[in-house]
């Protein structure tokens, strides 16, 4: 196979865009396809932001080209408040849309394409050829398929590999600082705040405000709290949103019914009493339902899946934004490295990134087990913690 020129993106999400700024900027004639007709927005709330997730903002600019925060304290605390640990981890966080438009702006517009959604790709041993749904088509040397969860690509490369719902949903949602009381400011001004629940657990933590500001009282905080839900009734009626429609994966803001959003809210009296302000704060909470994914394969001759196309992790270890990042930084560093020789340079692409997303996914899983049916997630347990690589890192 000869190195490929000529790249298409499926997904113009952030592991999609991380790729496209990398592989540009390697010098490949690179365009991102995303199927929404606008600009993303919105999508996720707050994220921990790993050193993975912003290495290309730390390599290009240094510490004071970051987008994210640091909280260093990780504090668990009972239901009446009381601090049960606290420990100092110096943990990053930020807002979906702070790290996406970052991105995108590092990217050449005339090269990000909105309202194109694949359907579907034909390839030979030369090219892909990728088709749209609104018309059209263009070719590529390689095809990177960043399209997500749902992706379309791997419904047609692995239709036996599809995500199964783990059993719970994260509720989330973020309020402003501003509407919050004084002493729950103070609470949240450095530190995450951990509540372990019989079953499931929450976390709140503070992401920049809408105008990015990163100072206390003008900051957002970001909640995600995990309950469950079995599979059936109970789960398809809580993902009914108010229009009718049964979601897949997610109820964005606004779309939630009101008898679960006022279930929701009765039952934050259970929670500590700065977490139980900012989930009643929050304006419009939404639902995050929780699968398990994981693919044989992320190589078919010049096609390629990756980031959660290819593996969801389950949120704990909050390496899904981090994990795209890495195999994003991989295929760059596969096709700058790999001379001619495509073939080997991709294979030993998919053996390294297999082997990561499986790592994660297995701590992922196992901690959701312990937490939300085990009931032996404990407060402090300093294998509790984030990371890609490993607990902490």
């Amino acid at each position: 196979m000869s190195s490929p020129q000529r790249i298409a993106i499926i997904g113009g999400s952030i592991g999609g865009l991380t790729t496209g700024v990398l592989l540009y900027e390697l010098g490949l004639d690179v365009h991102i396809y995303e199927r929404s007709a606008a600009t993303l927005e919105a999508r996720g709330a707050g994220i921990v932001v790993l050193p993975m997730t912003e290495r290309y903002f730390i390599e290009r600019g240094g510490e004071d080209d970051r987008v994210s925060l640091e909280l260093p304290w990780w504090k668990y605390v009972a239901a009446d408040g009381t601090e049960l640990s606290a420990d100092p981890d110096h943990f990053r966080f930020s807002s979906w849309n702070t790290v996406y438009q970052a991105l995108l702006d590092a990217f050449p517009a005339d090269r990000y394409h909105l309202g194109r959604e694949m359907t579907r790709f034909d390839q030979t041993d030369s090219g892909v050829m990728v088709r749209f749904e609104e018309g059209g088509a263009t070719n590529a040397d390689l095809l990177v398929c960043a399209d997500g969860i749902s992706s379309t690509a791997r419904y047609q490369l692995l239709p036996e590999s599809q995500p199964s719902y783990a059993g719970y949903v994260a509720w989330r949602g973020t309020a402003a600082e501003a509407d919050l009381p004084a002493e729950a400011i103070a609470d949240l001004a450095e530190s995450m705040l951990y509540q372990v629940l019989s079953p499931g657990h929450i976390l709140v933590y503070a992401i920049p405000g809408e105008d990015g500001s990163v100072r206390p009282g003008e900051r957002l905080q970001n909640f995600v709290w995990y309950r469950n839900y079995p599979a059936g009734g109970d789960f398809e009626d809580l993902m009914t949103d108010r229009h009718g429609e049964t979601r897949s994966a997610s109820v964005p803001p606004g779309y939630v019914r009101d008898g679960h959003l006022a279930e929701l809210r009765s039952s934050a009296g259970t929670l500590a009493p700065t977490i139980r302000q900012v989930v009643l704060a929050t304006p419009q909470p939404f639902i995050q339902a929780i699968f398990d994914l994981e693919v044989p394969r992320m190589v078919f001759g010049r096609v390629l899946l990756m980031g959660d196309a290819a593996f969801s992790a389950r949120p704990h270890v909050a390496a899904g934004t981090a994990k795209a990042a890495a195999d994003a930084w991989a295929l760059r560093d596969a096709l700058r490295d790999g001379e001619d020789d495509l073939g080997t340079a991709l294979s030993g692409w998919e053996d390294s990134q297999l082997a990561l997303g499986s790592r994660a996914s297995e701590r992922s899983r196992a901690m959701g087990q312990r937490s939300q049916f085990g009931g032996t997630m404990v407060a402090g347990d300093p294998t509790w913690k984030f990371g890609l690589f490993e607990a902490g890192n």
